[in-house]
């Protein structure tokens, strides 16, 4: 992902004040969400090497990470390093300090831009913070077992004029057994003026692996040919058949896997391929192209598996674009990880830089349409109509929403918004004109009572 140099990805309190005023809802307690930070991290002046552990700790709370990145820590979207309460009920108090520890020893902070250091950095719930990490020393990773065994006989018999303007980190741990008898008739004239401050260290090498990358005739792979991959990182590769043609199969170190457009190593540690071929035929999968600035997103279908989750969703080049994804559990906002699996019914609010593209992937096995809970009040929900001729059509409000209609005594959803985000804006109030419900996007619906709402798509389509 870029490297973002921002103080923060936006103020959370004037996100829910612009959503309130586009949705109409009603205000809704502000949860306590996690705040993150991602910056540089140095053990004694020199970049901390890969698989260092940083813990950070606060009243109610803490979070964990392992750089993937020589000297950095986190990523600025989603695999930053995470401060939250835990529990159920835990609270972190705002202002609370959080410290920080590199591989078990305390580490001084300091935010991006600033000279200062300090001991802790205050929390603030949904603030993202660009903070650099650091230690003082290297910690060696073998120890003299020995000491000498002779002591100086004699001593000056005056003091030297200078002294050192440094202070040895180690002391010591043995005192000499015996005192000098006899002083030296001349006296050193210069002493030296700095002493090491670091002891030696085995450092962990960074091997760089190989990843060959090639496709036949009517697609291309991006990136291409010989790829090198630093050690313990991912690596992606997104698949573009031509007009007309699909991909027919991805070979990884000479073995067939699950066809996918964005195909990605983990943790690579060794040299790998990878080679497509394509053939005549639809695409099996479909994209969603996502515009600047805040978007509503959602799956029509359900995802296969391995294609369910953001990370698999965006490739790294629309990843890099995207600058915040929120959901909405039905009473308070969340910021979903790498991890989130994205099921149809359900959507997402997405800010993008410029613009994004989604691949999804339908499952190949046999499934019912889906379905979902709605509560009282409002709910963000994505459709799922039925798939026809090739893909999937908008189908009318009160088609879409035809399980959560209710009853005359109980009725189920009242209103219907469509924000104006890269999508057309309208709010709909039951049985009035029909509008339609657009497939990727996304809609608030407010219920007035708790109802099951049911999609239209399954699986397989290919």
């Amino acid at each position: 992902m870029r490297s973002h140099r921002k103080t923060g990805w936006f103020s959370l309190l004037g996100l829910l004040l612009t959503l309130a005023v586009i949705l109409i809802a009603p205000a809704v307690a502000a949860p306590i969400l996690p705040h993150t930070f991602y910056g540089n991290v140095t053990i004694g002046s020199q970049p901390a090497p890969l698989n260092t552990h940083i813990t950070a700790s606060v009243t109610g709370g803490g979070g964990d990470i392992v750089t993937t990145k020589v000297g950095e820590y986190g990523i600025h979207d989603f695999n930053t390093l995470e401060v939250q309460p835990w529990g159920e009920d835990a609270t972190i108090p705002g202002g609370a300090p959080i410290t920080f520890l590199i591989n078990g020893a305390k580490a001084e902070v300091r935010e991006a831009g600033k000279s200062t250091w300090s001991t802790s950095y205050p929390f603030s719930s949904g603030l993202d913070t660009n903070l650099d990490l650091r230690i003082g020393g290297t910690v060696p990773t073998t120890v003299p077992t020995t000491v000498p065994t002779t002591v100086p006989t004699t001593a000056p018999t005056t003091v030297p004029t200078t002294v050192p303007t440094t202070v040895p980190t180690t002391v010591p741990t043995t005192v000499p057994t015996t005192v000098p008898t006899s002083a030296p008739t001349t006296v050193p004239t210069t002493v030296p003026t700095t002493v090491p401050t670091t002891v030696p260290t085995t450092e962990i090498p960074v091997f760089p692996y190989y990843i060959s990358a090639t496709a036949g005739p009517n697609g291309a792979i991006t990136p291409s040919g010989s790829v090198s991959v630093v050690s313990g990182t991912d690596q992606s590769f997104t698949i573009v058949p031509a007009t007309g043609y699909t991909i027919d199969q991805i070979l990884v170190d000479g073995t067939p896997v699950v066809k996918t457009p964005v195909y990605t190593f983990n943790d690579v540690a060794a040299d790998h391929t990878i080679a497509v071929s394509f053939r005549e035929g639809s695409l099996e999968y479909f994209t969603a192209e996502l515009g600047n600035g805040w978007n509503l997103f959602s799956t029509p279908i359900l995802l296969g598996s391995g294609h369910q989750y953001l990370e698999n969703i965006f490739p790294p080049s629309s990843l890099e674009n995207i600058d915040v994804i929120l959901g909405w559990n039905g009473s308070a906002w969340f910021i979903p990880g790498y991890h989130y699996e994205l099921a149809p019914l359900h959507a997402l609010y997405v800010k993008v830089d410029n613009s994004a593209t989604a691949y999804l992937s339908p499952s190949d096995a046999i499934t019912v349409p889906p379905v979902r809970s709605l509560v009282k009040g409002w709910n963000l929900i994505g459709p799922a109509p039925d798939y026809q001729e090739g893909g999937f059509s908008a189908r009318p409000v009160e088609d879409t929403l035809v399980t959560a209609y209710g009853n005359q005594e109980n009725p189920g959803y009242l209103i219907v918004i469509s924000p104006g985000v890269n999508q057309p804006g309208w709010s709909y109030v039951r049985d009035a004109m029909s509008v339609d419900l657009l497939p990727y996007k996304g809609y608030w619906v407010f219920m007035e009572n708790p109802e099951t709402l049911a999609g239209f798509s399954t699986t397989p389509i290919f």
